[in-house]
């Protein structure tokens, strides 16, 4: 769920020891407490008068929380009358960043920018001692699970351990951040010892028996805020830019398919509920949310899966049972398509953004190839990498199987197409065929005679499979088109027009199953269909509003589908160009799509992280009745820039908040696989009008 409320960015979160209560402070001054399983507020806000209220902790026994305010006073509130449990404990001379209790409940410990850290007593509010050794702001301090230690990290690039009863030093400063450290985190068995760094995103792990750094396990941009263990001590949890990260320990890596996204501005506190089966986050973005966490037994705490990052490429097998999509978090998943559920872990090896995946028509390899200039060919029912292509001196953009499953074709900004023995890996006796473009595309013709590439100059060039000979005249986007053709124009003005002449780029082709056609998707918007032998063009599809990045014919080659950065998704008559229907609900850039063997489901990703199944009988289907059914109306609506539902005739349907948009599963949509998951129903019926005000009610059940 999401928590809003505060009126200003969140700086830290905090579980009741119970996980029943999360604390929440924020630069709004305030500090609110809710209830984990409804998400109500259970008290009024602790309001302080100490400007932003920057860190909170709870008691061990659950009745007070501790509160840092950026102008030094420290504050304890009582829980069950939510009021101060005691005057402010005051003697920082700057911003107090971070408090904890110990795990006695006996002390409280309090860091601040004025480079000090100071103990309390937890019961009277006495000043215990200050520690004054750090030079810098002291921006994070945690005890040990068993309080007999205390870390501390400062601006100063250190973090240094402490005993807490005696306030002295335990050994020299653990050194190993290459810039101010931000967080810290004990695992619960006392171990490891996290810490993350400011700027330079680094975070490192020290065994505290031998006090030896690890190698860093992330390294980016960005500042890491906040951190946690998993209970099992195997996986890190990691708050920074707008999201939360899973690193696994065991091999030093971030885990691929479980970033949690969704938050607008930075991640600045992240925790786990004591029983493991939720995350909290809080961000600078206002908001506070809980995620479910997967606590089966034995298991590591993390999402389900999904990609980090947008799907750039999507296939299907041919018995129909799996999905593999490639995504530009350099990772290869495998899907079942019944459930949605993954089959297998991620399939990692490349170091770069993944741009094309296919499976072989027998369903035993799965290639795929990236922006890191190699190919790489896996093991369907292992997931185990056969071998790395390797040859290309560039970004490999496209990949294809031949129909036979014998070979395998690439291409790549190296302006070459290179075909590959698809059992082995080897470079077949065949090319590599050179191109006077940077190729985006390449495939086979259904009969395996034909290879056919296409790319940035904007024309198809095609060779015969078993001798590499160039056969045809390539098939040329004219910018003119003084063809005679028959042009099914269903767009509106676009921004798709406004193409420079000469400057079209074909991105996406595809044959038909006959083979006797191929079509093309390019960057002005338009597919163009050409007849194979002739050579001429016979078809022209407008509609989409930008460029076309994925092209693909139904089994029985009488439709058509494409996908857009206009994110949409279009089904078309293959044989005359008539628009069949439009299929919304990606929020971001459709990156491909493909029919799967049955010609009445579609598969489509996009820079959402999504993929979607399609049922396109229903679609047709809800399209016929939206004008008179306001739910089918509702499904058949496009989503706007603010977040609107929009009918056909650009009437405002539904607002969505924004943390559900690219999410939304509505009909068609039969299937979504992606981090979130939100359906749209309407249990009580749905009021419709043009008067919004009609539309209220006093019954108490819900509208939409």
């Amino acid at each position: 769920m999401t928590l809003i409320g505060h009126n200003d960015g969140v700086n830290s979160v905090a579980y009741s020891p119970n996980g029943l209560l999360l604390a929440s402070s924020s630069s709004d001054g305030e500090v609110r407490v809710w209830d984990t399983q409804t998400g109500v507020e259970t008290i009024s806000p602790f309001q302080s008068d100490d400007s932003a209220a920057l860190c909170v902790a709870f008691a061990p026994n659950g009745q007070r929380i501790v509160v840092g305010t950026s102008d030094g006073p420290v504050h304890v509130w009582s829980i069950p009358n939510g009021r101060a449990a005691m005057r402010p404990l005051c003697g920082h001379s700057d911003s107090v960043e971070c408090v904890a209790y110990s795990p006695d409940g006996a002390l409280i410990a309090s860091s601040s920018a004025d480079t000090t850290i100071r103990l309390w007593d937890a019961d009277t509010g006495e000043a215990l001692g200050t520690i004054e050794d750090h030079t810098d702001c002291v921006r994070a301090v945690a005890f040990s699970p068993d309080g007999e230690l205390m870390a501390s990290a400062s601006e100063d690039e250190t973090v240094r351990l402490w005993n807490p009863h005696s306030g002295k030093a335990v050994g020299a400063p653990l050194t190993g951040l290459n810039n101010s450290a931000s967080s810290l985190a004990f695992s619960l068995d006392k171990k490891h010892l996290a810490a993350g760094s400011l700027n330079s995103g680094e975070a490192r792990i020290w065994n505290l028996q031998t006090l030896e750094a690890s190698s860093i396990l992330i390294k980016d941009e960005s500042t890491i805020w906040s951190l946690a263990f998993s209970f099992n001590g195997t996986t890190l949890l990691v708050g920074g830019q707008q999201n939360i990260r899973f690193c696994d320990l065991r091999n030093r890596r971030e885990l691929p398919g479980t970033l949690l996204a969704g938050h607008s501005d930075m991640v600045k506190s992240v925790t786990i509920s004591p029983d493991g089966q939720f995350i909290a986050s809080g961000s600078a973005d206002c908001s506070v949310r809980i995620w479910i966490a997967d606590s089966r037994p034995g298991s590591a705490v993390q999402p389900l899966q999904a990609h980090n990052d947008g799907v750039a490429s999507v296939a299907v097998s041919n018995d129909g049972r799996m999905i593999v999509s490639g995504s530009k978090d350099g990772s290869v998943f495998i899907w079942d398509v019944s459930t949605g559920e993954a089959l297998l872990p991620a399939l990692s090896g490349h170091s770069g953004p993944i741009c094309a995946v296919a499976i072989s028509p027998d369903s035993r390899r799965i290639a795929s190839v990236s922006e890191d200039e190699t190919g790489m060919l896996w093991d369907t029912a292992s997931g185990e990498l056969v071998t790395t292509l390797t040859g290309h001196e560039g970004e490999v953009w496209t990949v294809a199987f031949s129909s036979d499953s014998k070979w395998l074709v690439s291409g790549s900004e190296d302006k070459i197409v290179r075909v590959w023995d698809a059992s082995t890996g080897k470079a077949a006796t065949i090319g590599p065929l050179e191109c006077a473009q940077n190729v985006f595309a390449v495939a086979f013709s259904p009969d395996g005679r034909l290879i056919a590439a296409a790319g940035s100059e904007g024309f198809i060039q095609l060779w015969e499979a078993a001798t590499g000979r160039m056969t045809h005249d390539s098939f040329a986007v004219n910018s003119d088109e003084e063809d005679n053709l028959d042009i099914e124009d269903n767009s509106e003005e676009s921004s798709a027009s406004d193409v420079e002449v000469g400057s079209t780029k074909i991105l996406s082709i595809v044959f038909s199953p006959d083979g006797k056609r191929i079509a093309s998707g390019s960057n002005d918007g338009i597919i163009r269909v050409w007849d194979i032998d002739s050579g001429y063009r016979s078809l022209m599809f407008k509609g989409h509003t930008h460029l076309i990045g994925s092209v693909a014919y139904s089994p029985d080659g009488q439709s058509l589908v494409s996908g857009s950065i206009d994110k949409t998704v279009r089904a078309w008559n293959a044989n005359t160009g008539e628009a069949l229907v439009t299929l919304f609900g990606h929020g971001d850039w459709v990156e491909a799509v493909v029919f799967m063997l049955d010609g009445n489901s579609i598969i489509s990703c996009g820079d959402d992280r999504t993929i979607r199944i399609w049922n396109v009988e229903f679609a047709l289907l809800l399209s016929s009745q939206a004008e008179h059914d306001p739910f089918a109306r509702l499904s058949s609506g496009s989503l706007d820039d603010d977040g609107w539902l929009v009918g056909p005739s650009g009437e405002l349907l539904l607002w969505v908040p924004a943390e559900y948009r690219g999410f939304m599963q509505l009909d068609p949509c039969s299937r979504l696989i992606g981090p979130h998951r939100v359906n749209l129903t309407a249990p009580g019926g749905v009021y419709w009008g043009e008067l919004w005000t009609a539309c209220w009610s006093s019954s108490p059940r819900p509208l939409v």
